[in-house]
């Protein structure tokens, strides 16, 4: 699902290709991810998978291929301890990454929270507290789950050599 600047063959990805040649009627493709039951909606939405409007954003065209949108911010309770950061949107990865700063700043509004692993920049904090975490970018606050967060979701610093 990636653009055609990722592809390891050198030509167009399935999904540009599809489009192109007008198998699906939009542009546009939708991801419902669940531990039963996820599915990838080629060519818009599947209404039946959720409610209310769709948010969409810019994506960045200087992202190298990736899905890149800016203006994020982080919030946790009702603290917003870090804002106006890119992120990459990527289905297949199960971890998040961000600028030592930044996740610094978080972690400092959690409480409990401590740096574990100073040479990885792996945080933990009780597992009594986890905090109230979700995103925004500029709309709707999407959440994180307690489960997802302490399950798949940490945090840690992007080493840059």
């Amino acid at each position: 699902m990636a653009f055609p600047a990722l592809s390891n063959l050198g030509t167009d990805p399935f999904f540009n290709t599809a489009f192109s040649q007008g198998a699906v009627p939009t542009n546009e493709f939708a991801f419902k991810l669940a531990s039963t039951g996820s599915e990838l909606f080629l060519g818009g939405a599947n209404t039946a998978r959720f409610s209310g409007s769709i948010e969409f954003h810019s994506v960045s065209s200087s992202a190298g291929g990736f899905w890149q949108i800016s203006g994020a911010s982080i919030h946790t309770g009702s603290a917003t301890p870090v804002t106006g950061f890119q992120t990459i949107i990527d289905s297949g990865t199960t971890i998040m990454y961000g600028p030592p700063a930044a996740v610094k700043k978080f972690y400092a509004s959690v409480t409990g929270a401590k740096l574990f692993d100073s040479t990885n920049g792996f945080y933990s904090f009780p597992c009594s507290s986890v905090p109230s975490v979700s995103f925004s970018w500029g709309g709707k606050n999407w959440a994180i789950t307690a489960a997802k967060y302490v399950a798949i979701f940490y945090i840690f610093i992007h080493q840059h050599s």
